[in-house]
């Protein structure tokens, strides 16, 4: 069996014998990067973070024209005076019935996913007009009365 002396002695001859090897590799790879360097003479950290200042430029701007479509042309293709929504009234967990104004005519819409069925289409003697306030409470009124209370006090 060999000491720990002889395996260190053998280790270190080979190394020897291996040390032309690995400077010939370090000379080869040091000509590949120069080859490397001259064909892509612009690459490193500058380069990096012009790519990046450029992509956020290019997101910036799509972002802000985006904001100003919406602001000045979108909301002007959205508007349509001619059909507007009276009432609706939920009937289910996905069913609606919408009161639609429609020109001059009313009709009573449901709306449920995936379909939109005209009910009736109410004549010009029939039209409904809704009032859009909401009634008081007998809760809303108690409530006013007791804090009307409390600041005359």
């Amino acid at each position: 069996m060999r000491t720990l002396s002889e395996i260190a002695k053998t280790m270190t001859k080979s190394f020897v014998f291996m040390i032309p090897l690995f400077s010939t590799v370090a000379i080869a790879a040091e000509e590949a990067n120069e080859v490397v360097q001259k064909t892509l003479p612009h690459t490193g950290s500058e380069q990096l973070i012009k790519m990046v200042l450029g992509l956020l430029f290019v997101l910036m701007m799509i972002f802000l024209l985006a904001f100003l479509f919406k602001k000045y042309v979108g909301s002007s293709l959205i508007v349509n005076t001619s059909l507007k929504t009276i009432a609706g009234v939920s009937v289910g967990q996905k069913e609606r019935v919408v009161l639609v104004q429609a020109g001059e005519r009313q009709i009573l819409v449901g709306v449920a996913p995936g379909q939109v069925n005209m009910l009736y289409a109410l004549e010009k003697g029939e039209e409904v007009s809704v009032n859009n306030e909401m009634p008081k409470s007998a809760f809303a009124e108690k409530l006013k009365q007791s804090l009307t209370r409390l600041d005359k006090k």
